[in-house]
C-alpha cells in the first residue's frame, strides 16, 4: 500500500478507534483498519521512513561520527540559551537513550539514560552543535553525527581502557558501536583535566594523574583508535583554562603544562584560557559556543591536512 495512503488510513483508523474500538467495527472494516495498523508499525519500523532510527533515509549510513568525550565542561554546565535552540537538518546526536535525533542542547541530554555510568543531571549547553554547525558550513556535503561520552567529575584514570560496560572507556566503545551503523567514526574531541588538578590530600578516594596526564591521555586515544580501527583518527583536546579555586585546584598548572606538552600524531589542541567562567570551573555558555568554533577549526585543518597529504 502506497504511504500516502497509508497515512490517510492511520488518521481514518485513529477517529474510529476513539468512537468505536476495533473490535467493536463490522468484521471487514475492523480487519482491514488491523491489517493496516500492522502494515504502518512494521513499514515505521524497518522501512525506507524509518522513524525509529531518526535518521531520513538519504544520510542513513553516510553521516561522519564525531566522539564527544571528558569532563563537566564538555558536557555543559551554563543554561542553554533560547537563542541556540534553532537545529541544522544535518547534525544529529546519538543520544544517551541510544536513539538518534536532530542535534540540539543540551546534548548530553540524561533522559533516557541507558548507560548509568554516563549520567550528567546537570547537563546543559556543551560545545557540541557549535562545533559541529561551524564543521558543516564549511562542507555542503557533510553530516554529522555527535556521540556523548561524558561524566562530571572524571578524571583521565577513569578514561583508561577497561572493557566492561561499567567503565567509561567499556560504555564510550559500545556506544560508538551501536551508533556506527549510521556512518563512520571521524573523530574524537575531549575536554578534561579540571579533576586531576585537584589536590589529592583532599580527594584521597580519587586516582588523579597531574604529573603523567600526557601518557595517559596518548594511551586512551590510541587505545581507542585500536578498538575502532581507526589508527588515524583525528584528535582535538582543549587544554584547561582559568579556575577560580587556589585552594582545591593546587596542580592546574601542572596539567596545563601536560597537556601543551602531548604527542600524539594527527592531533591539535586548543586553548580555553582567555575564556570566561560561570562559576569556580565551569565556562559560560558563550565560551562553550566559542570552544565548539575553536574545535572545529582545528579539526578541519586535521582532515584537510589528510587529504592534502
Amino acid at each position: 500500500m502506497p504511504f500516502p495512503y497509508l497515512i490517510f488510513g492511520l488518521g481514518l483508523g485513529i477517529l474510529l478507534q476513539k468512537y468505536f474500538p476495533v473490535g467493536t467495527l463490522p468484521g471487514v472494516l475492523g480487519t482491514q483498519l488491523e491489517k493496516m495498523e500492522s502494515q504502518l508499525n512494521r513499514l515505521f519500523k524497518t522501512g525506507p521512513y524509518n522513524l525509529q532510527s531518526g535518521i531520513p533515509p538519504e544520510f542513513q549510513g553516510q553521516l561522519s561520527l564525531i566522539i564527544l568525550a571528558g569532563q563537566s565542561n564538555m558536557s555543559g554546565a551554563d543554561k542553554v540559551p533560547k537563542s541556540s535552540q534553532n537545529t541544522n537538518l544535518r547534525v544529529f546526536v546519538f543520544g544517551n537513550n541510544y536513539r538518534w535525533r536532530i542535534a540540539r542542547e543540551p546534548i548530553d541530554d540524561p533522559k533516557g539514560q541507558v548507560d548509568k555510568v554516563f549520567e550528567d543531571l546537570k547537563a546543559g549547553y556543551s560545545p557540541g552543535t557549535a562545533f559541529a554547525n561551524s564543521l558543516v558550513s564549511r562542507s555542503q556535503h557533510m553530516v554529522i553525527g555527535l556521540i556523548p561520552c561524558v561524566k562530571w567529575g572524571s578524571s583521565i584514570h577513569e578514561w583508561q581502557r577497561n572493557l566492561s560496560e561499567n567503565s567509561l572507556y567499556g560504555s564510550c566503545l559500545k556506544r560508538v558501536r551501536a551508533a556506527s551503523t549510521m556512518g563512520k567514526v571521524a573523530g574524537l574531541l575531549f575536554f578534561q583535566g579540571e579533576s586531576d588538578a585537584l589536590d589529592p590530600r583532599k580527594y584521597p578516594k580519587k586516582k588523579l594523574s597531574p604529573n603523567n596526564w600526557s601518557d595517559k591521555f596518548v594511551s586512551f586515544a590510541n587505545d581507542l583508535r585500536r578498538d575502532l580501527s581507526e589508527p588515524n583518527l583525528p584528535v582535538v583536546f582543549a587544554q584547561i583554562g582559568n579556575h577560580r579555586d587556589l585552594d582545591k585546584l593546587i596542580n592546574w598548572k601542572i596539567v596545563q603544562d601536560q597537556q601543551k606538552n602531548v604527542k600524539l600524531p594527527n592531533s591539535a589542541m586548543i586553548t580555553t584560557s582567555d575564556l570566561a567562567l560561570k562559576d569556580h570551573v565551569h565556562l559560560t555558555a558563550e565560551s562553550s559556543q566559542i570552544i565548539g568554533e575553536r574545535f572545529a577549526s582545528a579539526f578541519w585543518d586535521l582532515i584537510q591536512g589528510q587529504i592534502n597529504e
